[in-house]
C-alpha cells in the first residue's frame, strides 16, 4: 500500500495518510486511559474539563461558548454558568464597593462591662 495524500489538510489521518474514521478516538481513548494507568473517564468529558479550566482562569462564557462551537450562548450558560463562582464573588464585591455597606464589629468590653460597636467603613 502507499501513501495517500487526499487528505493532507486534514489533522486525523492515519499512518497511510487515510482519513480516520469518527468513532476512532472515542473507541480507542479507553485503551489509551488504560495502558497509562488513568481513570476511566469518557472522551467528552474531556470538553467539559476544558470549559471548567477555561471558566476558572478567567476566560468568559462567550469565548467558552465559541471555542466548543455552541451555536447558542444559553447552551453554554445553561450547562456552565453554575460554575462561574470567581464572578459571583468579583460582582459580590463590586456590590459591596459600590454601596460601602458599613461593617460592624464588638469592640472588646471595656472594664465597666459595657459593650460597644465599631463602625468601619
Amino acid at each position: 500500500m502507499t501513501y495517500c495524500y487526499n487528505y493532507e489538510e486534514y489533522i486525523y489521518v492515519n499512518k497511510l495518510g487515510d482519513r480516520i474514521r469518527p468513532g476512532y478516538i472515542t473507541q480507542h481513548f479507553p485503551i489509551v486511559l488504560e495502558k497509562y494507568g488513568l481513570r476511566h473517564i469518557r472522551f467528552h468529558d474531556l470538553r467539559h474539563s476544558c470549559a471548567s479550566l477555561l471558566l476558572a482562569n478567567g476566560v468568559s462564557l462567550k469565548e467558552i461558548q465559541e471555542w466548543l462551537g455552541h451555536s447558542h450562548y444559553s447552551t453554554t450558560a445553561n450547562i456552565y454558568a453554575h460554575l462561574d463562582y470567581s464572578s459571583k464573588v468579583s460582582s459580590a464585591q463590586v456590590m459591596s464597593n459600590t454601596l460601602q455597606i458599613p461593617i460592624k464589629q464588638r469592640a472588646p468590653e471595656p472594664s465597666r462591662g459595657q459593650v460597644q460597636e465599631l463602625v468601619h467603613s
